[in-house]
């Protein structure tokens, strides 16, 4: 997908966020936000004793697999979404719930798809399925 929209005609609506990156430019960052108590703030995992290692690489795998939908970009739409994500010990996604919805149809269908049926970082030493939640930062830069 070309995300380089070029000089865009000026919103209608006003701007929902404000951030100190760049003009014209999608943060798909997984740093944590200012003032967060846990150290993976995008994602809380139940079921299993994940330690900080797999929390990396589930936050490589999203960082590689995570896509902002062009209909969401082209509608200036952004905000948070949260999925209930169930995976069995080799990392292969058996269900995704839709828990926390993002304001945004397009917004919401590209957090399930990255999750559905995927197969994920496997889970050492584990012998459960893991549920987490999973919450995903839409975050769309405007022109000014």
């Amino acid at each position: 997908m070309n995300f380089s929209f070029g000089r865009a005609p000026p919103q209608e609506r006003a701007p929902t966020r404000t951030s100190p990156h760049a003009p014209n430019t999608l943060d798909f960052s997984l740093a944590p936000r200012q003032g967060a108590t846990d150290n993976s703030p995008f994602s809380r995992v139940a079921g299993a004793r994940v330690g900080p290692d797999w929390r990396n690489l589930l936050s490589a795998w999203v960082r590689a697999h995570a896509y902002y939908p062009e209909q969401a970009a082209m509608n200036g739409e952004d905000g948070d979404a949260m999925v209930q994500v169930v995976a069995n010990p080799s990392g292969h996604v058996t269900s995704v719930e839709m828990k926390m919805r993002s304001g945004s149809q397009w917004l919401d269908m590209a957090l399930i798809a990255l999750f559905r049926d995927a197969d994920l970082p496997p889970l050492m030493g584990e012998s459960e399925p893991i549920t987490f939640n999973f919450t995903m930062h839409y975050i769309l830069i405007r022109m000014r």
